[in-house]
């Protein structure tokens, strides 16, 4: 690893911690405890500017200080570092099948992301809910029949639209961060902040 990814992958990751001490994250209506994290945005912005070194280190360094945080640690830290790090594995993938593409690679790459991380944490939201924390599946499934003005059953269509909703959740998440790193990146380049010879590892 290069000083420019060290350095990156670093101070990204101090930039997102901080942000998760600030009221910046909102609630998903239908299951509260889903919140939508622009402390993700920082670290989204390493991958995409200094390439897939910088973006894993960006996660992990991020994903040790939530441990230290205690934010409902270990388990939110690690579903937090799971869905980060299946979106950037599904994103590197995309950017590799479309080299050559332009600016429709980072499109293809998200996409890919998206649905890697929806595999993922449906994986593991159901062994969350189901095995280990059930308890958890029943304060979800009473959100959503709150939500839906209905009543669901647990273990049947309440599962499933937990599952559902998750997935809409995961969807939304990185269409959310992809698009703010982009942003953030596309105003860096036209205000010429970089060093010559420097430009992104993927076209935004």
């Amino acid at each position: 690893m290069n000083t420019k990814s060290l350095a990156a992958g670093t101070s990204t990751a101090a930039i997102s911690a901080a942000m998760a001490i600030m009221p910046l994250s909102f609630s998903y209506p239908p299951i509260p405890y889903l919140r939508f994290d622009l402390a993700e945005v920082p670290v989204f912005l390493a991958l995409l500017g200094f390439g897939p070194l910088a973006g894993f280190l960006s996660a992990t360094v991020y994903f040790m200080a939530l441990l230290l945080m205690g934010q409902f640690s270990p388990l939110g830290p690690l579903m937090k570092y799971a869905a980060v790090v299946s979106t950037f594995l599904g994103i590197c993938a995309g950017a590799r099948l479309a080299n050559g593409y332009g600016r429709m690679r980072l499109a293809i790459a998200g996409t890919l992301g998206a649905v890697l991380r929806i595999a993922a944490m449906t994986a593991i939201n159901y062994v969350v809910l189901v095995v280990l924390f059930p308890e958890f599946l029943e304060f979800a499934v009473g959100t959503l029949s709150a939500f839906m003005g209905t009543r669901l059953d647990p273990l049947t269509t309440g599962l499933l639209l937990v599952l559902a909703h998750t997935a809409i959740y995961n969807a939304l998440h990185t269409v959310m961060s992809l698009a703010l790193s982009a942003t953030v990146l596309k105003a860096v380049l036209a205000a010429g902040a970089p060093r010559p010879g420097w430009k992104p590892w993927i076209s935004v």
